[in-house]
């Protein structure tokens, strides 16, 4: 579910994006070591291709991962995504009409559904999401873009990342930010970082509840598929 971008040919932007990869502010943002943090270069978004993402994420997942989830498609986290969105108990009729799937792909992703402990089923053959704490392991997904000169492409690609991340950030050589560019960003949800030798938040972001669209479930089930895979 999560492509990623073919590598690049080096440049300076790249080259820019690497020593920031060194720099401490990734251990920075799990100082007590909680949780896990994994780093994903230039992953799908759904928008295009986000520079980085920085996944923090409970390590009980690798205890609770299911092999069944491994087998879940677009449609069937769609289905999910819209039964943690409604929050009660639905009809799979009720689910038919309200995403325009057939009858028949409902009811095979329901069962898909179950059979992976994602949602539960009462007497009335109806569903609903279980606990989002038992399901989805993810913490916060950080969003970065960086840019040595285009600041206005950086703000269009940090504002389309808001959607999956908890915190969307836009990167630049502290030489460039200048007024202009901070009164562009001041009123948006976008953060901004400025890093020669040491990085700087100079903005910070406002934080988003997640999971706020699919591609929030996208980096979960990459999570679970793709890591949790290398502990069993």
């Amino acid at each position: 579910m999560i492509y990623k971008k073919p590598r690049n040919i080096e440049n300076k932007e790249l080259s820019f994006l690497k020593e920031f990869l060194a720099s401490s502010f990734f251990a920075d943002i799990n100082k007590n070591h909680k949780y896990e943090v994994s780093i994903i270069q230039e992953p799908y978004t759904g928008f295009g291709y986000a520079d980085l993402v920085c996944i923090i994420w409970d390590q009980s997942i690798r205890n609770r991962w299911s092999d069944k989830r491994n087998q879940l498609n677009i449609t069937d986290i769609k289905i999910l995504h819209h039964l943690y969105n409604v929050k009660i108990f639905k009809e799979k009729n009720e689910i038919t009409k309200e995403l325009g799937f057939s009858l028949r792909k409902t009811n095979k992703s329901v069962g898909k559904l179950l059979e992976a402990e994602l949602v539960i089923i009462n007497k009335q053959n109806k569903i609903k999401i279980k606990n989002l704490k038992e399901i989805f392991f993810i913490k916060e997904i950080i969003s970065i873009e960086a840019k040595l000169h285009d600041w206005k492409r950086a703000l269009e690609q940090s504002l389309n990342n808001v959607y999956f991340s908890s915190k969307s950030y836009a990167l630049f050589p502290e030489k460039i930010i200048t007024k202009r560019l901070m009164a562009e960003y001041m009123n948006t949800d976008v953060g901004i970082i400025s890093f020669e030798k040491s990085y700087r938040v100079i903005k910070k972001p406002k934080k988003q509840k997640i999971p706020s669209s699919l591609n929030s479930w996208f980096f979960n089930e990459y999570i679970g598929r793709e890591l949790c895979a290398n502990f069993k």
